[in-house]
């Protein structure tokens, strides 16, 4: 280090403090950033390894699961469950807002009461919205009597602040639904609900069921580096901002002193070649 740079360092140094102090605050903000990207990949992975572990395993009684109707522990969703009862059909509800391959409908929900007096929501599948109505064109009875289905757990939805239309719901959550059905609270499974996989004996007609979801990471591992990338930015062009500042005040103290020329990139000299032959 020659005396330029040392006397730099303890004067002209001082006036880039502020921005060293401003790019490790804006460091500090990606690095929490990258961490939330981190986050909510390992959140989605998590979704992920669920579903791949879950979906296709073997079926058990809905109640050796659920001992309980009131919570519901999360590594059993998307496990496929056997139940055996009725549903309670003239409950049957439409949910608001669901969307099939970019098509706007209704998913038909109707509470299904087991053999032990126990109730659940047991989603049928989507059905589309009319051509002509807010409403599906059409229906499919559901079928009566005894009935043994097949369904996979789906953890309770969140509350939706919206009111809809009587005999329709804007989410699969209890409290909210039983606002219509009156089910005694201590039969009523509230954590979560079913998705209709098979039934039997089976409906005449069926609406579309829900398949298995095509669950991708996404970007989030990409967008945490950006973020890191962005924090080592900052510092780097403070550091080339300085490194300028020295060699100009170099070059004013010292009249003999001249720059080491840039080094040329690959493709320099056609691109000085191209330049000579325009300027003829």
């Amino acid at each position: 280090m020659n005396e330029t740079t040392r006397e730099y360092f303890r004067t002209g140094f001082k006036r880039w403090i502020r921005w060293i102090a401003l790019a490790a605050v804006f460091a500090v903000a990606c690095g929490f950033l990258a961490n939330w990207q981190m986050n909510r990949r390992t959140q989605v992975v998590k979704v992920i390894a669920r579903l791949d572990r879950n979906y296709n395993h073997s079926a058990l009684p809905l109640e050796q699961l659920m001992p309980r109707v009131s919570g519901f522990a999360l590594r059993y969703e998307y496990r496929p469950v056997v139940i055996s009862g009725h549903y309670l059909t003239q409950d049957a509800l439409l949910l608001r807002n669901q969307i099939n391959n970019g098509n706007p409908g209704f998913d038909q929900l109707v509470p299904f009461q087991l053999d032990s007096g126990k109730v659940v929501v047991v989603n049928r599948g989507w059905l589309s919205t009319g051509s002509k109505q807010d409403l599906p064109d059409s229906i499919p009875a559901i079928v009566g009597g005894h009935v043994r289905v097949l369904g996979r757990l789906m953890h309770a939805q969140q509350p939706d602040a919206r009111t809809a239309p009587k005999g329709q719901a804007m989410a699969i959550h209890m409290a909210t639904l039983n606002k219509q059905w009156h089910i005694a609270t201590d039969s009523l499974y509230r954590g979560a609900y079913l998705h209709l996989a098979a039934e039997s004996p089976k409906s005449a007609v069926l609406p579309t069921l829900t398949t298995k979801p095509d669950i991708s990471e996404g970007n989030h591992l990409s967008y945490a580096f950006q973020w890191v990338l962005f924090a080592v930015m900052g510092f780097g062009a403070i550091a080339v901002n300085i490194r300028q500042d020295l060699r100009e005040k170099r070059t004013a103290e010292d009249p003999t002193y001249a720059p080491k020329p840039r080094r040329k990139k690959l493709g320099d000299a056609d691109k000085e070649a191209e330049d000579a032959l325009l300027d003829q």
